[in-house]
């Protein structure tokens, strides 16, 4: 893959992930045996060039995909825009998982208008982070982004060019 190209079409890399499983899965591997520090370097670098190429925005597939995991803050500023208590906000538009994690229960996001964000400015936390390839180690990590892989655009981008940067043998 050329290192300057960005891809963003959404069904080209839903199609690659589904052929490239398994290599991902041996990326995953093969990133345990080099050094944590020089993979986040990369990282970062990868993150800063490919987010300021791509517009999430413009995408919103994190919002058709995923629940974010709302935490305090986010219920008490999320229900101050539905005009609605807290604890009326969590009865109404969320779920817990078995370890008690509070998520919004829609798929796509209820805040999601076209493929943007209704409330981009006050949306949760883990919306504002993800897909979390400006964070350290990177490595430890690399699940969740073989998991997001088929659904962000930048976490793609960035495996690809990691891959290469790295001389990883497909």
């Amino acid at each position: 893959m050329n290192s300057n190209y960005i891809e963003t079409d959404l069904h080209k890399i839903r199609h690659l992930s589904s052929i490239r499983e398994d290599e991902n899965i041996n990326f995953r591997t093969f990133l345990k045996s080099v050094d944590d520090r020089k993979v986040d370097n990369i990282v970062h670098l990868l993150h800063k060039e490919i987010t300021e190429q791509i517009d999430c925005t413009m995408c919103g597939n994190c919002c058709c995909q995923l629940k974010p995991e709302l935490h305090k803050k986010d219920i008490e500023i999320l229900s101050q825009i539905e005009n609605i208590t807290p604890e009326n906000f969590k009865d109404k538009y969320c779920e817990k998982n078995e370890f008690g994690e509070i998520y919004l229960k829609t798929i796509p996001c209820y805040y999601l208008e076209g493929k943007k964000c209704r409330i981009y400015e006050n949306r949760p936390e883990e919306c504002r982070n993800f897909p979390n390839t400006h964070k350290k180690e990177f490595i430890s990590r690399s699940l969740g982004m073989i998991n997001n892989y088929e659904i962000c655009p930048i976490v793609f981008n960035l495996m690809e060019q990691l891959k290469d940067k790295l001389r990883f043998r497909r």
